[in-house]
């Protein structure tokens, strides 16, 4: 990783990479509560997986042959994609979205663009100016939505099934857990005849094995009961503690910040127990819901094929595909109880993307 640093150094400038907003994201836990199941095996923060995409970044650059103007506002938005997540990420968003009335994404609009309840100046956007980046192209490429010819295919693969964020979640993830998962090729991308940006033939194979690994770390691990109740009960907690006057010292809200709160619900929730086998998701149930949770099921449609080149852009929706389903989160004994109170309004519908 030494070496990504160095080339992110050299390409976005020393002012970003030792922001206080990138230093605090090595204090955001990337997993979130999930650190405290007894299955974890490795802590990983939001800043090693922001270093991560912004390496498969450097790659994807590297396979295409872009110019720096191309590539720098590129990895600046993989870098940054993450840059206002709210304390263990995902895990308790939806009780800080409804008590200060932005997601992590807005969050990170403010920072990126200078533009939100943040003050323009501590931002990151004079940093990108003075590495001679635009904010507001960066923030477009974070979105997968830009106007600029040249730029478009890079913000489609930002948005697309195999995108660089996904693909270094689900495998930091599976690396955590000590899930068997899988080495990328070093060479992922190339340039189709016509310039649209494909998966090499050659590494199909792995990116399908990818695709069933995906499935298997939202199944096996971002779905376990224990921490979708312990989410849910620090959601509401988190909903009755803070305000917007957060934001006025945002750059030092981490994990520590509700190292307490989080405790008391890894215990009363049975997390740290690994307590999953009292609770199971069903289709239906006529027993009392705990949770409503809707489910991505992710498979590999191998009738869309690539050419001797690979699979271009416009085609990896096909292969790569998903279906939901609405599953209810049931108690397997009727005398089983909980000990903590959950507000289901705060609980997120559907797994969110790491």
């Amino acid at each position: 990783m030494r070496a990504v640093v160095a080339k992110l150094r050299s390409a976005l400038g020393e002012r970003l990479m030792d922001s206080p907003w990138l230093r605090r994201l090595d204090r955001v836990s990337f997993l979130g509560t999930l650190d405290y199941h007894p299955g974890s095996r490795r802590s990983s923060s939001r800043l090693e997986h922001s270093l991560g995409v912004a390496a498969l970044g450097l790659r994807l650059c590297d396979d295409l042959g872009l110019d720096p103007a191309r590539s720098r506002p590129f990895l600046a938005a993989c870098l940054l994609h993450d840059i206002g997540h709210f304390p263990l990420s995902h895990a308790a968003e939806p009780g800080f979205a409804r008590a200060l009335g932005v997601a992590h994404h807005g969050v990170s609009e403010w920072l990126v663009r200078g533009n939100g309840a943040i003050d323009r100046g501590r931002t990151l956007r004079p940093d990108l100016e003075a590495a001679g980046i635009d904010p507001e192209l960066t923030w477009g490429l974070i979105c997968g939505e830009v106007d600029d010819p040249d730029f478009a295919s890079l913000a489609a693969v930002m948005r697309a099934p195999i995108n660089l964020d996904t693909l270094d979640g689900i495998v930091r993830a599976a690396r955590c857990f000590r899930i068997r998962g899988l080495r990328l090729p070093e060479a992922l991308f190339a340039a189709g005849d016509d310039g649209e940006i494909c998966l090499r033939s050659a590494a199909l194979p792995v990116i399908d094995r990818f695709w069933t690994l995906k499935d298997r770390v939202y199944g096996d691990v971002i779905t376990l009961p224990s921490n979708i109740l312990c989410e849910a009960a620090l959601s509401s907690a988190v909903a009755e503690r803070f305000d917007r006057g957060i934001f006025d010292r945002f750059d030092r809200f981490d994990d520590t910040s509700i190292d307490a709160l989080v405790r008391e619900q890894v215990r009363d929730s049975g997390l740290d127990r690994g307590d999953d086998e009292r609770f199971h998701f069903l289709a239906q149930s006529d027993r009392r819901v705990l949770l409503r949770r809707t489910r991505k099921r992710y498979y590999v449609d191998r009738r869309t094929l690539g050419d001797e080149v690979g699979l271009p852009l416009r085609l990896w929706s096909s292969r790569y595909r998903h279906e939901r389903q609405e599953m209810v989160l049931v108690a397997k004994r009727d005398g089983d109880q909980l000990s903590l109170p959950l507000d289901a309004s705060l609980s997120p519908s559907e797994a969110p993307e790491l």
